[in-house]
């Protein structure tokens, strides 16, 4: 019979927690090339680009604490919206969008709907800045493709636990400038800030620097 002591030698309990992120994002990432994300939508579209081309960088993403730690508030908060307001979780949407005679795919998975109603959990370091433009946007998007009543952000931060309501969706014409952005790599960054917290940004021909040296040769 094995030792108490040999037992605990052999169960990782950080390794179970990263795999399973690991196993979620390599998932994730397998799509054909008319599929795009609606989060590709809300970033510099050559991120989904970079992400094929250096798959490593992009499966190392799942190491991250930070994002780890997101995932399993995630997970936390959609199981008490079932047992609670028995709503629906992880729910899967498309809709097709065609650009120049090609047809593209629009997926998206929202974090939980109740009725009609879409809700989005987000977690942050801070409550400084909430909402954040990009999670409306996305939440904006998701009212359009499911033509729901409204959508919620709930927002878990250490500072504040709070909602913000969102009762319009994104227009058409609006949806489908944004994917033509991301189809012809247009905005690129998309924000000023994404390339401080790109894991691409040592690789990417198209790094922005925020307040650079303009004398860099």
């Amino acid at each position: 019979m094995q030792s108490i002591n040999s037992i605990f030698k052999n169960l990782s309990l950080t390794q179970t927690l990263f795999k399973r992120r690991f196993n979620d994002k390599k998932n994730h990432e397998k799509k054909d090339s008319n599929t795009i994300y609606v989060t590709d939508l809300l970033y510099c579209p050559l991120k989904p680009r970079l992400r094929e081309q250096f798959k490593e960088l992009t499966l190392a993403e799942a190491y991250n604490p930070s994002t780890l730690q997101g995932s399993l508030i995630h997970e936390s908060v959609e199981r008490i919206l079932i047992e609670e307001l028995n709503a629906e979780v992880e729910v899967p949407v498309t809709k097709e969008i065609t650009i120049d005679d090609e047809v593209y795919k629009l997926v998206g998975r929202i974090d939980a709907k109740k009725d009609n109603v879409i809700i989005e959990i987000k977690t942050s370091k801070t409550d400084v800045g909430i909402p954040k433009e990009e999670h409306v946007l996305q939440l904006r998007i998701y009212v359009n493709m499911l033509n729901a009543e409204h959508g919620i952000l709930l927002y878990i931060t250490p500072d504040r636990i709070t909602e913000f309501y969102v009762d319009t969706g994104i227009s058409d014409d609006k949806l489908i400038e944004l994917v033509q952005d991301y189809v012809y790599t247009r905005r690129i960054p998309r924000h000023e800030w994404e390339c401080k917290y790109c894991v691409f940004a040592k690789v990417c021909p198209h790094k922005v620097s925020v307040n650079e040296d303009n004398n860099a040769s």
